[in-house]
């Protein structure tokens, strides 16, 4: 009998899905609980498994399109009899589980009747056909002088993983003996080797497909700059109080088995901030004309990843304690790096901090984070000659840049409430005042 497999209600106002890849194609034999699709909402990244054992008739959507809530996604050939009780949701129960890990998955362009590069787990790619592996396993595979198609793959649907690699073994070293049965590595796997053009001609260009997180990034970045009159304000603060606290408090935080950063402190100083200057904490609604003041403090996080950026947001920062905000942004950063941040991790920030400390860069303009009509930029500290108290003196220097949307703030706004925030960053000890 055919069964027709849909997309379930996901909730959290989530009405579509983007299709991520197949691990089946049309003509396999399937299983109960064997993984199907990967699909991606605004929330997370899926991995739908199947209901029935059966036979894959038809694939209803192709890598990179956008399904329904309870349209159909596959249909099958299954025996007669009441499919097994499926969980409440993929991502509010068992497949939650299954959500993919960035840094383990990959996402070749399979489609309906395209040739599949999944080999079932524990099993290498059969020959001619590429591994299941992420462009950071390739690329770990070619610091180790593996051939990832060599290699089997013990993650969901046969994919690749670091440790597969690692052990698998390599020319540097870092991994465990070879695998009994399969070929020594080439040193230079062919495709490693960069091709040379003949003399006199340029490679052809290379055309990647914007899919997934990078897709989405793409949509709201261009919705932002297009709806919101983004304006940027820069200052620069001395910060010399608080590294000097932050490193007197960090071995104590090491001591609650937390690592303590920066980003704590600015998360309170920009609360206190936002509740001085509430017209930053809100968002617009433009259908009704309406400017919406948030009572609550969700702070999202601009975190990157190796497929973009993405925010993970501190629910109730306001109530939270440094040490609490520490490990949450610990867990939060590790969630979103490995792929597995949670539904309820995602979306729904009032106001949004991104950094760009590591890179460097005297200060840059953060596009705001749509709805919110603001985000706070921090910037690299630096050693720098500053004139205090008459002298000339060396002082740790941040420059903090606040973008709003001119729409609804005004610069005056926007430059009371980053100078309330450099406040408490050139003084700490005032964030001890708002201890919760």
């Amino acid at each position: 009998m055919a069964y027709k497999l849909e997309l379930p209600d996901i909730g959290e106002g989530v009405v579509e899905a983007e299709i991520q890849r197949w691990f089946v194609a049309p003509g396999d034999q399937v299983g109960e609980d064997q993984p199907l699709v990967e699909v991606m909402t605004d929330k997370a990244t899926v991995v739908i498994p199947s209901p029935r054992r059966g036979r894959v008739v038809k694939l209803c959507w192709k890598v990179g399109e956008l399904a329904k809530v309870h349209s159909a996604l596959v249909e099958l050939e299954v025996e007669d009899g009441p499919p097994r009780a499926a969980p409440e949701s993929p991502v509010r129960a068992a497949a939650a589980s299954a959500v993919s890990s960035a840094a383990d998955t990959s996402r070749p362009p399979t489609g309906p009747g395209a040739e599949r590069a999944v080999a079932p787990a524990g099993l290498a790619a059969p020959p001619g056909r590429k591994a299941l592996a992420t462009p950071a396993v390739r690329a770990l595979a070619r610091e180790l002088g593996v051939d990832v198609d060599g290699v089997a793959g013990t993650g969901p649907g046969g994919r690749v993983t670091k440790d597969d690699l690692r052990a698998r073994g390599g020319r540097n070293g870092h991994a465990e003996a070879p695998q009994a049965g399969l070929p020594p590595p080439d040193p230079a796997p062919a495709a490693a080797r960069p091709a040379v053009p003949p003399p006199g001609q340029d490679l052809p260009d290379e055309r990647l497909p914007l899919r997934g997180i990078r897709k989405r990034i793409a949509e709201n970045m261009a919705r932002s700059k297009r709806t919101a009159a983004h304006f940027t304000f820069v200052e620069q603060a001395d910060v010399t109080e608080l590294v000097r606290m932050k490193e007197r408090m960090a071995a104590a935080a090491k001591e609650e088995g937390v690592k303590l950063t920066f980003l704590p402190f600015v998360v309170k100083a920009a609360v206190a901030a936002l509740q001085a200057h509430p017209r930053l904490n809100a968002s617009l609604d433009e259908e009704r004309s309406e400017l919406v003041l948030k009572r609550r403090y969700d702070i999202g996080i601009a975190s990157a990843t190796e497929q973009g950026l993405v925010v993970p947001v501190i629910r109730g920062a306001d109530r939270r304690s440094l040490l609490e905000l520490a490990r949450e942004i610990e867990r939060l950063a590790q969630d979103s790096k490995a792929g597995r941040s949670r539904p309820q991790d995602m979306g729904g920030s009032t106001f949004t901090i991104t950094s760009l400390g590591a890179l460097g860069g005297l200060f840059a303009t953060p596009v705001l984070n749509y709805p919110e009509v603001g985000i706070l930029g921090l910037h690299r500290i630096r050693p720098t000659p500053v004139v205090k108290d008459g002298a000339v003196a060396v002082r740790d220097v941040m420059h903090v840049s606040v973008t709003s949307d001119h729409r609804v703030v005004d610069g005056h706004q926007a430059a009371a409430f980053a100078y309330e925030v450099i406040r408490y960053l050139e003084d700490p000890t005032l964030l001890f005042l708002r201890l919760v």
